[in-house]
Order: structure tokens, then C-alpha cells, then sequence
């Protein structure tokens, strides 16, 4: 069985580069976000980018983008469960979900 994660991430924290370009492509301030899928450290799935305009707290994201992050994290979800994924568990975030599928055949 593979079990895949869903998680939010801080683009600009990915790498030197992604942060020069985070840096570089955003306004002064905010910060470019999106959601990943992994199993293990694999990522599997990740979201078109979120641009806040100020830093969020993966914890507790500011209300006025909570729709937006809502829609990114369900357009995620569709593309997932499309490929034979079932949602098997929930984290304390709207985004901290898990889902598992019977391993590929070899």
C-alpha cells in the first residue's frame, strides 16, 4: 500500500533559486505558497502557486485566503483521486490530509 501526504509549502524555501525567483516575482512581503503531495520524500502532486500578500502560517491562514487555498487544495484533491487514490485520513489543517492505494503492478 502507498500512503501519499498532503501538505503546504513555502515555495521560496525549496532551493536558492526557487527563493531568488520567489523574491524576484512577487511583491515585497508576501510569500508564494502551494500545496505537494509526497509519498516519502517523493513529491507526486503539487498545486498552481498561491501569492499572499503577507506571510501565512501554515497553522492558521489568514481569512481573506482561505477560499482561495480552499480551491487550490480541491483542484489538487480531484487530480488525486482521479488517479485511484482514497482519502484515508485528516490532519488538524484543511490541508493535512492522507491518502492511500494498492502498490502499482511491477
Amino acid at each position: 500500500m502507498e500512503t501519499l501526504q498532503v501538505e503546504l509549502q513555502d515555495v521560496g524555501g525549496t532551493s536558492w533559486w526557487a527563493r531568488l525567483l520567489a523574491a524576484i516575482s512577487s511583491p515585497k512581503g508576501s510569500s508564494l505558497l502551494r500545496f505537494v503531495a509526497r509519498v516519502g520524500s517523493e513529491i507526486r502532486y503539487s498545486s498552481d502557486t498561491i501569492t499572499t500578500p503577507t506571510p501565512v502560517s501554515p497553522s492558521a491562514p489568514e481569512a481573506a485566503w482561505t477560499h482561495v487555498m480552499s480551491h487550490t487544495v480541491q483542484h489538487l484533491i480531484r487530480q488525486i483521486e482521479q488517479d485511484g487514490w482514497v482519502q484515508t485520513g485528516a490532519g488538524s489543517n484543511p490541508w493535512s490530509l492522507t491518502f492511500e492505494r494498492p502498490d502499482p503492478e511491477p
